[in-house]
């Protein structure tokens, strides 16, 4: 904890506890559910082991990865030419034999690919529905699984971009809570949400993270543009309620 800054606790609020609330792949699952009692009783379940056992088991892994290398186990070429996110790998593979290798290196991957098609599936079909109104065409089908290929090979251009996986999710949570925070709020907390304040905060908070992002300006205190781009977009939203209520 020593070497995380004040100011990236401040980044991470503002993106990473955020996207709790809008991720898409939350939503799936909730409208996937029976009844709203159901939703409610799997979403307490898994929050119950979300929280206490994944939140601590990276840390606590990376600090098994750290030990490994002190005490010699991981070889010191081998860590020279890595970085932070393959400790764990190392350490796996210089600690388990190859069986168990073999099963957990295949259940790591199954859960990165499982949050993959669903991220995929989502971003599609949201598009497919917004912009094309597939439902209209007769080959709707086929319109959702052209605009999943296209998807699939942006997001993997834009992985080969960005190699660091940290960087990469805290930019995507950083355009998602952008965007999406302000009007999800807007919709739980006012009686009468008004449209025109949901997409003017959309395009005010997605327009300055994309400014911030592409000019490179650096903020003061090290924050990064999701902290302005968030505050502007929830300002926007509050002004813009508040206009349409005295009309």
């Amino acid at each position: 904890m020593s070497n995380v800054k004040i100011s990236t606790l401040i980044n991470w609020t503002f993106s990473i506890i955020p996207i709790w609330f809008i991720g898409m792949t939350l939503y799936q699952r909730i409208f996937a559910a029976k009844s709203a009692k159901e939703a409610k009783r799997a979403w307490f379940i898994a929050g119950l082991f979300e929280y206490p056992f994944m939140a601590f088991l990276g840390v606590f892994l990376g600090m098994l990865a750290k030990a490994a290398f002190a005490s010699g186990i991981i070889p010191a070429a081998e860590m020279a030419m890595a970085d932070n996110e393959s400790a764990m790998p190392l350490m796996l593979k210089h600690v388990l034999p190859i069986g168990a290798l073999g099963l957990i290196m295949a259940a790591y991957f199954s859960a990165i690919l499982s949050t993959a098609d669903s991220c995929l599936m989502a971003a599609s079909g949201n598009i497919s529905r917004d912009l094309f109104n597939y439902k209209k065409s007769k080959n709707a089908l086929k319109v959702v699984q052209w605009m999943t290929l296209i998807i699939g090979i942006l997001a993997i251009a834009v992985a080969l971009y960005v190699p660091s996986v940290l960087e990469l999710m805290l930019l995507s949570y950083g355009f998602m809570v952008s965007g999406l925070m302000a009007p999800v709020l807007g919709f739980l907390l006012f009686k009468k949400p008004s449209r025109k304040a949901a997409i003017a905060s959309m395009i005010a908070g997605s327009a300055t993270l994309l400014v911030l992002q592409i000019t490179g300006f650096r903020l003061p205190w090290e924050l990064d543009a999701v902290v302005p781009a968030l505050s502007l977009s929830l300002l926007l939203m509050l002004l813009v309620q508040m206009m349409g209520q005295k009309d």
